[in-house]
């Protein structure tokens, strides 16, 4: 009570528009990405390259696993999905994989995607609030990604850990 003082309020309100503007960014040149990878009809192409590589879901899902954390480090997450959705799922749903169980393996690599260098949206906005260099942050983080990554190969090797509740709830 009465400790808000104008400076104060001013220094908040740079660090806002500091970690606000650091993290408009990133998400813009993510956009720009996913918008020349459309351009490009690089989804098109690499569809027809999955499913030319193999018909096996669980190929298919690692492929699609290492896809998306490559894509999951350099890009914002809703602009990975607009871009990778139209890649993955035509050639994943033709192999048989569950799109409740696809979902959430696209959700767990674009997360462990924030908190991976070289961008690491989330890693950038931790350093700021912090105050601990992004350098910093991404050495100290690399033993929290493993962890993840053992769950999601975990998720997506046994597709009934993501899918027995939809199952239980809405089929027969």
């Amino acid at each position: 009570y009465k400790e808000l003082t104008w400076e104060r309020l001013l220094a908040g309100a740079r660090d806002t528009v500091r970690a606000t503007a650091t993290i408009m960014f990133i998400v813009s040149a993510a956009a720009i990405f996913a918008w020349v990878l459309t351009v490009e009809q690089v989804p098109a192409q690499m569809s027809g390259l999955l499913l030319g590589f193999s018909q096996n879901p669980v190929v298919l899902l690692l492929l699609a696993n290492v896809m998306l954390l490559v894509v999951g480090m350099f890009m914002e997450s809703i602009a990975a999905i607009m871009v990778m959705t139209p890649l993955l799922v035509p050639p994943l749903m033709e192999a048989g994989v569950d799109p409740v169980h696809l979902g959430i393996v696209v959700v767990l690599n674009l997360m462990i995607g924030l908190l991976t260098p070289p961008v690491g949206m989330s890693l950038y906005l931790v350093s700021i609030i912090s105050n601990v260099p992004f350098a910093r942050m991404a050495r100290v983080i690399w033993p929290f990604l493993v962890p993840l990554l053992v769950s999601l190969l975990i998720v997506t090797l046994v597709p009934s850990i993501s899918t027995w509740l939809p199952d239980l709830m809405f089929r027969k």
